[in-house]
């Protein structure tokens, strides 16, 4: 049925532009019932296909540059490397995604001639992101390093050695952004019970800062979201006469163990190149330092 007021509405809007256009007469007979027809479609379809049109995903950018600054004597070679990567981060127990996560990392490096040291550091933020939403910044961190990558449920920044100076990691927890561990190699990996990343324990060991001798390098344990404990190894060693560090059960010495359905009891075991060893037992998923097998010259320091 039609509405008598709008009929006579959108009849007076054509019998004014048929008029103006000079063509009056063409609302006489059946063309006027087609016209009111067609202008009745022209203002519909808009309306349709605006309630039906799908809003395009936000698009994230980021610029990356490189320069050259010329110097009086030396040459420095700069670049600037920003980029994006989705990260999905498993739960606690491994069995669903406790969020979704875009990284933003932006990496600063710098080499001059005749020097072998590349100069970096990162700055990473994560962005909280759900369907439906804008995202929402969740933590940022500035950390001194030339390269950034996601390891399971930590990000990795790597600052390059050079020289006698070695590589140095630093470990932060992707769900909350906070620095974890400091080493100067790949995290030691002890599989206890339980699901997911719940049940996986690490060692680290490592110095943070090789300019600050006050500062030796320490042996740290815990999970993927805190440290447990962590001890300061002083002795007279350099910083760059580091040891191997490896987990050890029984017989078995290596750079992991599995001990599921078993204790949580093994060994860390480092090993320096002159054949010195010291030798820390984890009890009951605990550092016992006071069991520690320390040659004379060494001592375990606790540290908060």
């Amino acid at each position: 049925m039609c509405n008598t007021h709008n009929f006579s509405a959108y009849h007076r809007f054509l019998k004014c532009f048929f008029v103006s256009e000079g063509l009056g007469n063409a609302l006489e007979g059946p063309v006027k019932m087609v016209a009111v027809i067609l202008v009745a479609s022209l203002f519909s379809f808009p309306s349709m296909s605006a309630s039906t049109e799908k809003r395009p995903a936000p698009h994230y950018r980021a610029e990356s540059s490189a320069y050259v600054i010329n110097g009086k004597d030396t040459t420095t070679y700069v670049t600037e490397n920003r980029s994006f990567r989705f990260a999905d981060v498993l739960g606690d127990e491994g069995k669903n995604y406790e969020v979704g996560l875009l990284l933003e990392e932006t990496y600063h490096n710098e080499h001059t001639d005749g020097m072998d040291e590349v100069r970096g550091n990162a700055t990473i933020k994560a962005w909280t992101i759900q369907s439906g939403h804008p995202r929402k910044l969740r933590w940022t961190f500035k950390e001194n390093g030339n390269q950034g990558e996601v390891r399971d449920r930590f990000f990795r920044i790597t600052a390059w050695g050079c020289c006698d100076a070695p590589t140095i990691y630093s470990y932060y927890s992707i769900l909350t952004g906070r620095k974890l561990y400091v080493s100067n190699s790949d995290l030691l990996e002890i599989w206890g019970d339980g699901d997911g990343p719940q049940a996986w324990r690490y060692v680290a060991f490592g110095c943070a800062d090789i300019h600050d001798s006050s500062r030796p390098p320490q042996l740290q344990y815990g999970t993927d979201k805190k440290i447990a404990q962590r001890f300061s190894v002083v002795s007279s060693r350099e910083y760059y006469d580091a040891p191997q560090v490896f987990v050890a059960s029984k017989e078995t010495v290596q750079k992991s163990l599995d001990l599921r359905d078993s204790a949580m009891e093994f060994t860390i075991l480092l090993k320096y190149n002159d054949g010195v060893e010291l030798r820390v037992p984890v009890e009951a998923d605990v550092i016992r330092a006071d069991l520690a097998q320390l040659p004379k010259g060494y001592s375990l320091r606790a540290e908060e």
